[in-house]
């Protein structure tokens, strides 16, 4: 896809301009892997359109967020990030600035929430972070993790609210429009909200035609909620599976660009739904995600999201480090 030197609706949405992304996409070039995007035709098949998997599952630590942890560490000065980083996480972002924070050679500290599944802290403390499990909703978890970085003068390294964040998470439609021009339609799990937000940006950048849609957790709708009411609200509690879009806020920064940007409501999912999905990435896909990663899917195949016979449709599987004992359970 050319590039263009700004966006083409203006310089700005909610912060985050187009050369924004354009940085993240070279830092993202020369440190991550460049993951595939993979067609399955069974499941096209049987859902009637030509659909195609963005397998962030097979990205570094297992999941789509460490391109925000990487980017957002590299648009800092180094001698703020030689002191040390701190996160809020419900696993994935942890891992990656775990991950980053090993390669950089810097301390880490990664506050999660209390019921944090075991696969995604013991993954965090084996890269060296220092854990500290804090509150029962990830909203919780982040004011103290905000507080823990102001008290130490330490980077503070959000999971989503953030411009630099969506701008790295802009570049998965990026490359999925590069490998693919013929997308119709990208579908993408919603937690904060940063996938989705830089997905609408890189849509009206390079397709302005491009179908975008976000799908949430039935049981932890924070943007669908917010977007309702009109601002960023606080769910009094969550109640999903799904850790990685268990998000009881959304961010601020990714919420007025969806504000701003969004052309039709997200789509809910049920719990029973993703691990139906799941059942299916694993069986036709040869890919095994988590329920977070499967959300995408799980809208399509519980026809909860409706597309032109023969579309092409891309879903990101955003990531992959799932509970063994969850996966047994589920297949």
């Amino acid at each position: 896809m050319a590039e263009k030197a700004e966006l083409a609706f203006g310089a700005t949405v909610g912060q985050v301009t187009w050369k924004m992304v354009q940085r993240a996409r070279g830092w993202i070039r020369q440190y991550l892997r460049r993951t595939p995007l993979i067609e399955v035709p069974e499941l096209s098949d049987l859902l009637g359109v030509r659909l195609l998997l963005k397998a962030e599952n097979l990205q570094w630590t297992g999941a789509f967020k460490i391109r925000g942890g990487l980017v957002k560490l590299l648009s800092v000065p180094e001698e703020f990030r030689q002191r040390g980083v701190v996160c809020a996480s419900t696993g994935n972002h942890g891992k990656g600035i775990a991950f980053l924070a090993r390669k950089f050679g810097i301390p880490a500290w990664v506050v999660v929430p209390e019921r944090t599944p075991p696969v995604k802290t013991e993954a965090i403390k084996a890269l060296g972070a220092r854990l500290i499990r804090f509150g029962e909703t990830y909203a919780q978890a982040e004011d103290f993790a905000k507080a823990f970085a102001a008290e130490r003068e330490l980077v503070y390294a959000p999971s989503f609210d953030d411009p630099w964040v969506v701008a790295a998470q802009a570049t998965i439609a990026w490359e999925i429009l590069e490998d693919e021009p013929e997308v119709d339609t990208i579908v993408v799990p919603v937690g904060g909200g940063a996938l989705l937000a830089g997905t609408f940006i890189t849509a009206h950048q390079l397709k302005p035609s491009l179908r975008v849609i976000g799908v949430e957790s039935e049981g932890a709708p924070a943007l669908t909620t917010s977007l309702s009411i009109g601002e960023v609200v606080t769910l009094p509690e969550v109640h999903t599976q799904a850790e990685g879009i268990a998000v009881s806020r959304p961010g601020t920064v990714p919420f007025h660009i969806v504000k701003e940007l969004l052309e039709e409501p997200l789509v809910l999912v049920s719990d029973e739904e993703m691990k139906e999905a799941v059942r299916y990435i694993v069986r036709f896909a040869k890919l095994v995600p988590e329920l977070a990663g499967a959300a995408a899917v799980a809208a399509l195949l519980s026809g909860k999201i409706h597309c032109e016979p023969n579309s092409v449709v891309a879903c990101v599987v955003t990531g992959g480090n799932i509970d063994l004992e969850l996966l047994r359970e589920i297949l």
